[in-house]
């Protein structure tokens, strides 16, 4: 069965993100429901994945959809002609501390065994809190509600979206120390919302997005992917591979940097040994 998945994805965004407005204010859907070795599940996640889930086994798919929260989930009988990659909602501390900065995203493609970033052809994350949509893929790019424009000319220095752990290798602090020398001493912002602030790298409002504590999953960044990789954003592991050749597996993590400016992965994973 053929299907549109541009629009089919980013009807699941809009219709998720709505429920997820809805429910803003109430203090049950803050609850968390399951606790892993470096995440919690609330209600409000688990919520709308099996939204999302439900509104896709209506189209009459056979998909397998990869879930943050739900593992792996097979809709439809025979052999499956799509997969998806959902995150439900990302930045969901966010969403409890009433910080209007969290996503929904969706990369979906044809299926493929083994399945790869590369495999995936439609991604959108959706910013719920500003009705902001953005999509990249077989059907171009779209940035729908997004009306902030070049901000070239109104920031004094540039912004790196820089996700560190405390005991980070002392290399990753050299080479970080190096970069800062090389481009302009940066400013740093960690948001929350891994999918937005790989986005905003790719739009060039950030220097980079770098999360280099080998935390991100495939539900984190799959959607943002796509979209960079529409806008012809440079995006790789911290061993320097492009990240489309990633395997997509809930089992896998990710050290990830992105950035428009090639020169600046180039010299930072030169720094690092890698490439």
């Amino acid at each position: 069965m053929e299907v549109n998945l541009e629009s089919l994805i980013k009807d699941l965004v809009i219709k998720a993100g709505s429920f997820v407005k809805s429910k803003s204010n109430d203090l049950s859907y803050r609850q968390i429901m399951k606790r892993g070795s470096t995440d919690v599940s609330r209600r409000i996640d688990l919520e709308v994945e099996d939204m999302i889930i439900k509104d896709i086994e209506k189209e009459g798919l056979r998909a397998v959809i990869s879930t943050e929260e739900r593992g792996v989930v097979k809709v439809g009988d025979g052999d499956p002609e799509y997969a998806f990659v959902v995150d439900p909602l990302d930045g969901s501390l966010n969403f409890v501390l009433g910080i209007p900065f969290y996503s929904i995203s969706i990369a979906a493609g044809k299926y493929g065994n083994p399945l790869r970033f590369s495999d995936l052809t439609d991604g959108v994350v959706y910013y719920v809190a500003k009705d902001v949509l953005y999509y990249g893929g077989s059907g171009g790019i779209e940035f729908r509600g997004d009306d902030l424009g070049d901000l070239s000319e109104d920031i004094d220095r540039p912004v790196i979206s820089l996700y560190l752990e405390p005991n980070a290798d002392e290399r990753l602090l050299r080479g970080l120390r190096a970069v800062y020398d090389r481009f302009g001493k940066f400013k740093i912002r960690s948001l929350g919302a891994a999918s937005l602030e790989m986005v905003m790298a790719s739009m060039g409002r950030f220097l980079a997005f770098m999360d280099l504590r080998n935390r991100l999953r495939i539900f984190d960044i799959a959607g943002a992917y796509v979209i960079s990789r529409a806008m012809k954003v440079n995006a790789y592991t911290l061993n320097g591979d492009d990240l489309g050749i990633e395997l997509v597996s809930g089992d896998r993590r990710f050290s990830v940097v992105v950035s428009r400016n090639g020169e600046f992965i180039r010299d930072f994973l030169s720094l690092m040994g890698v490439k």
